[in-house]
């Protein structure tokens, strides 16, 4: 209470000011209304939806204008606003040549917000790609392709890697038009150091890699581990069938989970040579010509193509050195298209093809904004993440809106080095100051989906350095690595991530067989209050080791995992990679391709820290014949390293239970398992992800508790959603 009475006495004339601001906000009888319309213009008033009859005044032409309409409105008035403002945006495409940037000056307040939003159920559209124009039938080489001339490109003011035709993005040409191929030989590997810096060169098959023209045009994209890179092309050795790197990179793949060693692999594109494929682009830029080979019955007399030429949408930043952030900003209706940002060719280019990509920028970012908002929105056609509400960042929303092909992921929030915690080689220039906390964020009953499509190991949603966020009702699906990802600290160091809600969302379509060492939702280190439930996982698939439903990572601890649906994964439904006092209960884990479950993790018990790594207790294993229900080292040193009770197996067509070599007899007799049970639990249809259970199911028996899911997924009306599957009722 003395530090209050301070502050007042101090500034008791501010503050009374600010109140009566607030309380005359709130009786203020008409809210101000702007217009902006594409065929309208900055030098008339803003105030009407069209043009009036005479052409003098109507609607603004930009954002921006707008946007300094609002901040005369505010000066007008002294500073605050005393009415609500709503800015309408008409239906159309806006061309963005710059970011748009919101400051503290664009701020709202709980009672006259600001809010720019889609004009009475139309669609604008703020683009920040530019047409492609001009197309002319050419043969080269024997192929029939069409090609346009960009001068920008010639002239090194205009290089993209992102083409998309008629709203669909095509791919760079490319080998193998499908799959990968598989690095043949590594001759500097040194087998006993898998980890190494990497190697800069390897060998290939015949005719996987060639002396095309243009080789600096060239990227080769290697898949080791849980990432991707591309490198250039420093040298080709045909004879050999030997390529040299422009930059050293990973090319063994070594999992710690007893699986073989294999070397990475990977494909090529960017060379004219390999444009074979209908849908495919090359752009060489010495000569600015843009050849394309089109789909079937796709006309480029007629077609819409459009490249980025635009880094980012929208910046929203506040100054935190005099505690202004932005606040009561509201964005509803708006779709933002076509950008791109590209990794620098100065050396530091790695640190944004790290795990999760997480240093990649977004297309709109956000910094110290509070109460901002995103509503029944659209972000798409993007090469980095769609949104990163990053430092300073409390009590924003993104609901009710749909992120769609994305180049790297969906939606980050907080940063990964907030507390300077960064992969090894890399320091944060931030200190460790709370007002750089982001936390309270809801991201709520959105469409996540096609992430990954140029750097492959993008997340849905990645949650760094914050806490007391919600993440609820999403649909994420198609993506190369990770659905949802919570905290970053390996090991049991500090960590900000802590009291994260992850519920009812439905996550599917997760690694397909491209990448490693990925989950549906997975987490890094101690997280007090996370909670993990009510989730529908499925379709999670490695490519060469680990693919699970719930994957808790190194140092994961006190997260609560309860009433989730997991199936048809590589792996299993769950596992964990060494963690304390995680509780997972009344789970179904079924289908798993190699096993149901995985071990506890590869590190020895720290003294310092009591409890086990996990308690298992009251969940449903279920599983075909073929499958196994465990896998890996299971090695308990001792009796409190894992709980394992009152859990339920069942081997479809019943038959021996073993728990790797062990009968259940055996199991038990190691202290596992206690009122534990093998019997059919008599789910109605298991094979169509129907896991209700029949009346008479063992399930009760150990007291396992039904839980509904016909609410997974987003719940707002009118956007997009894929039905969930039977088996979440």
């Amino acid at each position: 209470m003395s530090n209050i009475s301070s502050v007042l006495g101090k500034s008791r004339l501010g503050f009374l000011l600010f109140a009566f601001t607030i309380t005359f906000c709130a009786e203020a009888a008409t809210p101000l209304v702007l217009h902006i319309a594409p065929n309208g213009s900055d030098t008339w008033s803003g105030k009407f939806a069209a043009p009036n009859a005479s052409k003098t005044d109507g609607p603004f032409a930009t954002l921006e204008r707008a946007r300094d309409a609002v901040r005369e409105q505010k000066r007008k008035q002294g500073g605050a606003l005393k009415q609500p403002v709503t800015v309408y945006l008409r239906g159309g495409s806006y061309s963005l040549s710059q970011t748009v940037r919101f400051t503290f000056e664009d701020s709202g307040t709980k009672d006259c917000p600001v809010t720019y939003a889609a004009y009475h159920d139309e669609k604008p559209v703020l683009s920040g790609g530019r047409s492609i124009t001009g197309w002319k039938e050419v043969t080269v080489d024997g192929k029939r392709l069409w090609a346009t001339e960009i001068p920008a490109a010639r002239e090194g003011k205009w290089h993209f890697h992102e083409l998309w035709v008629n709203g669909q993005r095509r791919r760079l040409a490319r080998q193998p038009n499908e799959g990968f191929f598989r690095i043949a030989a590594v001759p500097d590997l040194d087998l006993k150091k898998p980890y190494q810096t990497g190697q800069e060169r390897f060998q290939f098959k015949p005719g996987e890699i060639e002396r095309w023209k243009n080789l600096e045009d060239v990227d080769i994209v290697l898949f080791t581990f849980w990432i991707s890179t591309r490198r250039g092309i420093a040298a080709i050795d045909e004879t050999q069938h030997m390529v040299t790197l422009n930059k050293r990179s990973q090319m063994r793949l070594t999992d710690g989970f007893g699986q073989k060693p294999a070397l990475a692999r990977y494909y090529v594109e960017g060379a004219l040579e390999l444009l074979d494929s209908p849908g495919e682009w090359y752009l060489n830029r010495k000569t600015g010509v843009l050849y394309y080979l089109p789909m079937p019955g796709e006309r480029m007399d007629n077609a819409e193509v459009i490249a980025p030429a635009l880094g980012q949408f929208m910046a929203i930043e506040g100054n935190p050195k005099e505690d202004r952030n932005v606040e009561h900003l509201t964005f509803r209706g708006l779709t933002f298209s076509h950008s791109e940002w590209w990794p620098p060719t100065d050396g530091t280019a790695d640190r944004y093809q790290l795990q999760g990509a997480a240093s990649m920028p977004a297309a709109i970012q956000l910094n110290w904004a509070r109460h901002c908002s995103f509503e029944a929105c659209a972000i798409t056609h993007v090469s980095g993440y769609a949104i990163h509400f990053s430092r300073g960042c409390e009590k924003d929303r993104l609901v009710g809106s749909e992120l769609s092909d994305l180049g790297t992921g969906g939606i980050k929030i907080g940063e990964p080095d907030r507390i300077g915690n960064l992969p090894p080689g890399m320091k944060s220039p931030f200190p460790d100051n709370p007002k750089e906390e982001t936390h309270d964020i809801e991201i709520s009953d959105n469409e996540i989906r096609q992430g990954g499509r140029v750097f492959h190991q993008g997340h849905g949603i990645l949650i760094g350095q914050s806490y007391n966020n919600l993440i609820s009702h999403n649909h994420i699906h198609d993506f190369y690595q990770i659905g949802i990802s919570v905290g970053w600290t390996w090991g049991y160091g500090k960590s900000l991530a802590r009291g994260n809600v992850i519920e009812y969302n439905h996550i599917h379509q997760i690694g397909q067989r491209q990448s490693s060492d990925l989950g549906a939702i997975y987490t890094l280190g101690t997280q007090p209050g996370t909670v993990i439930r009510y989730n529908l996982l499925h379709d999670i698939h490695c490519a060469d080791y680990v693919g699970r439903g719930i994957y808790l990572d190194e140092g994961s601890a006190d997260i609560v995992v309860e009433n989730n649906i997991a199936y048809d994964t590589t792996t299993g439904g769950f596992g964990l990679n060494y963690g304390r006092r995680n509780t997972i209960r009344n789970n179904i884990f079924a289908f798993g391709e190699l096993a149901q479950i995985e071990p506890s993790g590869n590190m020895p018990k720290p003294a310092v820290l009591e409890g086990s790594s996990y308690i298992l207790e009251r969940n449903i294993f279920y599983w075909q014949a073929g499958q196994d229900v465990i896998k890996g080292p299971w090695r308990p040193k001792q009796r409190d390293e894992f709980v394992m009770r009152k859990n339920l197996y069942w081997q479809e067509g019943g038959g021996e239970i073993l728990f790797g070599a062990r009968t259940w007899a055996e199991w038990q007799g190691l202290g596992l398992d206690a009122d534990s049970k093998i019997a059919d639990p008599l789910f109605v249809n298991p094979r169509k992800g129907d896991f209700r259970l029949k009346p008479g199911s063992a399930a009760l028996q150990i007291g396992f508790q039904p839980f509904d899911l016909s609410s997974v997924g987003p719940r707002t009306a009118g956007r997009r959603k894929a039905p969930a599957p039977s088996g979440a009722r």
